[in-house]
């Protein structure tokens, strides 16, 4: 099952990668858009774990419900709890996310003696910290649960009952391939800048990944 949806997002996979790479090279490349992500960075640094919340909310949460409900065939069916719970839970483990950013910026910049260091192969220890303890233990589960629970019209006994037997390998596990797939460059790249741009940074990938994905879902349901 993970090879097939690994399948199913190669093209948007490469999309995304691309964007990613680009939004890169651009802050390296053109002092208009490192002085307007500097500027993102300073109210990162002035705001903390609040401005976490509110951007995660706004990105990943508001932005791709209100793209939802421009386009009928894929609005939510219920439109407040979506909303909320959207806005919720990217808030929630997206501070977590930052939570996780700090402690590999703090680790490895200890480390080097050097404030951001990005050398490649300190973004390839932090890109493998992500992928391989980050994300199965922590997001890829609060991923899969949060979300299953809201299939199941957010009843927690109706969540226990799908949680029986061997719950991480039926739920968890096949998210975690196309996870891997799509998500290890972009999380790269993330690395390749400051700390302080991190978590704006995945915010807006993880922004464009899910209007990609509502995009091809759209299509996918006005071609039925």
């Amino acid at each position: 099952m993970g090879w097939v949806a690994a399948r199913a997002n190669l093209i948007p996979g490469l999309i995304l990668q691309a964007v990613a790479i680009s939004l890169l090279l651009a802050y390296y490349n053109s002092a208009a858009v490192a002085g307007w992500l500097q500027e993102v960075g300073n109210l990162k640094r002035q705001w903390g774990f609040l401005y976490t919340a509110i951007s995660a909310s706004v990105f990943c949460g508001l932005i791709p419900w209100l793209f939802r409900m421009a386009l009928p065939p894929l609005r939510p069916r219920r439109i407040v709890g979506e909303l909320v719970f959207g806005m919720v839970y990217w808030g929630l483990i997206c501070m977590v996310a930052d939570s996780f950013y700090q402690v590999q910026a703090w680790l490895w910049d200890s480390i080097q003696g050097v404030q951001d260091a990005n050398d490649w192969y300190v973004v390839a220890i932090k890109t493998a910290c992500d992928m391989l303890i980050f994300t199965p233990i922590i997001a890829a589960p609060c991923n899969s649960i949060s979300h299953l629970w809201k299939e199941k019209d957010f009843s927690f006994k109706a969540l226990s009952e799908a949680l029986r037997g061997r719950w991480y390998h039926s739920i968890v596990l096949p998210n975690l391939v196309p996870n891997w797939m799509v998500w290890t460059p972009g999380i790269a790249v993330t690395y390749s800048l400051p700390s302080l741009l991190q978590l704006p940074m995945a915010n807006l990938i993880g922004c464009f990944w899910a209007l990609l994905c509502i995009t091809i879902a759209a299509g996918g349901k006005t071609k039925k």
